[in-house]
């Protein structure tokens, strides 16, 4: 198995092209920020906050089986409309998420695997993230054309483009991906967003994670029912580099979780949009499909793919 950084297989990874759709401005550029309002008495602090949104986002279920769509394009602006500026990049894909816990520690292993476009049908990326503070997440991927799994060295902000895209392995970019310890913690204010109650936080990398990361502060909007972060600005230096923004939030088999990703690169002028159209939560998933052998054998893999697709018809939303 060999090691490689993603930059270099960058260029294999653009031809992960098709059709063309357009990225919804409202999801792309709202800014709302209203006057903002004194925290209550006796008030969650900034850290226990912090500590429900990690549980909402990566311990609200134990498996987590999905259709992604992965939209990428450059932009441009015309008449306050956000169009995009060429033929936009669609991957369709599948992906499978096992969350195990010991010791209230968790491991959670992804497997997100491509479907079409068809000729690039089996590339696959499969993330290990693991509690140890300091320990880095393990990447590999797998492209069929060259028939072997490479380790992604995702050590930097620019290091693990997903497929192509504005989405990226490096956790300080993934909100659900982050470990709580790598980050400090100031409320900034009590507000709305979406005309819904959020507070406003901003996340300062210690000093151990500004060694690993180019960006200097992340905003985040978090949402004071479900607990998850709905916008978030990412600085580099006093400015803001990348902008997320999550909706269509939904509750699926009990679990609320959102199903619209937006992020748009504010120096680059890219976008990608992934959409979540079909999600299960909590079905039996093999300890053994979430490992390399997921990537590289192809009967295996497909026979248990066809088990969880027919999981996504069961699922309930509510």
């Amino acid at each position: 198995m060999q090691s490689i950084n993603m930059q270099s297989i960058k260029p294999k990874l653009q031809v992960l092209a098709l059709a063309a759709a357009l990225i919804p401005a409202a999801a792309l550029f709202a800014q709302s920020k209203p006057a903002a309002t004194p925290a209550a008495a006796g008030a969650e602090t900034a850290d226990q906050i912090m500590v429900k949104v990690d549980r909402a986002t990566r311990r609200a279920y134990d498996t987590q089986v999905a259709t992604v769509k992965i939209t990428t394009c450059k932009y441009t602006l015309k008449d306050g409309a956000v169009r995009c500026s060429e033929k936009p990049r669609i991957v369709q894909a599948e992906n499978v998420k096992k969350n195990n816990y010991d010791n209230n520690q968790y491991h959670v292993k992804s497997l997100l695997l491509v479907r079409e476009p068809a000729s690039d049908r089996g590339t696959g990326l499969l993330v290990y993230e693991y509690p140890e503070r300091g320990r880095d997440n393990d990447n590999w991927l797998y492209l069929p054309a060259l028939g072997k799994v490479n380790r992604v060295i995702a050590n930097n902000d620019e290091g693990g483009s997903v497929f192509g895209s504005e989405f990226s392995v490096e956790t300080s970019e993934n909100p659900e991906a982050r470990k709580l310890e790598d980050w400090t913690y100031k409320i900034l204010e009590s507000s709305t967003y979406q005309n819904r109650p959020v507070w406003v936080i901003e996340l300062t990398p210690t000093a151990e994670k500004a060694r690993k990361t180019s960006y200097k502060k992340v905003v985040a909007w978090i949402d004071k029912e479900y607990y998850l972060a709905v916008k978030e600005d990412l600085y580099r230096g006093n400015k803001i580099h990348k902008t997320r923004t999550q909706s269509d939030i939904k509750k699926i088999d009990g679990v609320t979780v959102v199903t619209k990703t937006v992020v748009n690169n504010r120096t680059t002028s890219r976008v990608s949009q992934m959409d979540m159209p079909a999600i299960a939560h909590n079905r039996a998933v093999p300890e053994d499909f979430v490992t390399q052998r997921a990537l590289t054998d192809f009967p295996y893999r497909e026979r248990n793919l066809a088990v969880f697709r027919s999981y996504l018809g069961q699922a309930a939303v509510n």
